[in-house]
């Protein structure tokens, strides 16, 4: 018998919707989805007593069973609605950011396939399904350069605290699975920078358009509007030729992201330095840095011929 259970059955309801809610919506194994640092949550937050304590321990219970930074805020969010208080406060995701990411939590990374906090493909995974598609694209007939191209992100901004990285990038994490689909290859590049891989072509500006509304989206939903860089920094990167060059350039964004980081938030350039002010109104060019607001769009058609598999989350405990 849990807590809940032998205490008060109102507080057992709230739990047992917000399990239904978060599994419908978010929850990626419902094996591991209860933990008795939930029973302690649903209680604080409903009564509104000790609620960071609280949160703060489940988010090391999270990273102690391997549990992402993007799915362990998105359950939270799932908690708050279900007791109708909108979303969770900044403070109570600060609270169990920091207990995620603490010591205790020793979150699990299955290898190296997954960043455990936006949820994407690390780089290196991104290298390897490269290979993939260079080699699909030549089965076509098509050449990589003229077939594909990358989508960059960078939402880094200086003055950010640890703790509100790690909501960041859980939030643009969520934005590409959004606009893209869970499993499109895309990357986390390190220090605020990303990578989605796209067929090139005109249908890209309404990818980019779209993904950029939903930083937006994302960045409210979750509190840390105010720790992206505004607007995103969002340009297209023809693809190289060659795989090995394709692994550079990903290399060569990841550095420049990362010594980026500290860089100014409205400053709006591109990696090399080109203002960027007016090109939100001018066409959308192949290495230009994009800060635009794009008219409407329609939905995107299936970009790639086979379905894509995504890295499998995380170990199930039976494993």
């Amino acid at each position: 018998m849990t807590r809940l259970e032998a205490t008060d059955p109102a507080l057992l309801l709230v739990r047992e919707r917000w399990r239904e809610q978060s599994l419908r919506t978010v929850w990626l194994r419902s094996s591991d989805w209860f933990h008795p640092a939930v029973d302690a949550v649903v209680e604080a937050v409903t009564l509104d007593q000790g609620v960071l304590d609280a949160v703060e321990a489940l988010g090391v219970a999270r990273a102690e069973h391997g549990v992402g930074m993007g799915e362990t805020i998105d359950d939270l969010a799932c908690l708050y609605r279900i007791v109708e208080a909108g979303a969770p406060p900044l403070d109570a995701i600060r609270a169990l950011c920091e207990g995620w990411a603490s010591p205790a939590g020793s979150p699990l990374v299955p290898g190296t396939c997954l960043d455990p906090e936006s949820g994407l493909p690390t780089a290196e995974y991104l290298s390897v399904r490269l290979t993939e598609e260079f080699t699909a694209v030549r089965r076509r007939g098509g050449t990589p350069d003229q077939d594909l191209c990358l989508i960059l992100v960078d939402v880094a901004r200086d003055g950010v605290a640890p703790w509100n990285r790690l909501a960041r990038s859980a939030a643009v994490g969520h934005a590409i699975d959004v606009a893209f689909g869970v499993g499109h290859p895309s990357a986390s590049l390190g220090g605020g920078v990303f990578a989605v891989l796209h067929p090139a072509g005109p249908a890209v500006a309404d990818a980019v358009a779209r993904l950029s509304r939903q930083i937006d989206v994302q960045g409210e939903e979750l509190g840390v509007a105010d720790v992206l860089r505004t607007p995103p920094r969002l340009w297209i990167e023809p693809m190289p030729a060659e795989h090995h060059e394709a692994v550079a350039l990903l290399t060569s964004r990841r550095s420049s992201g990362r010594a980026g980081a500290s860089g100014s938030p409205s400053s709006g350039g591109s990696p090399s330095g080109t203002a960027s002010s007016d090109l939100g109104r001018a066409p959308l060019l192949p290495g230009s840095p994009f800060d635009a607001v794009l008219p409407p769009f329609s939905p995107l058609p299936p970009f790639f011929p086979e379905p894509l598999n995504p890295p499998t989350p995380r170990p199930s405990p039976e494993d």
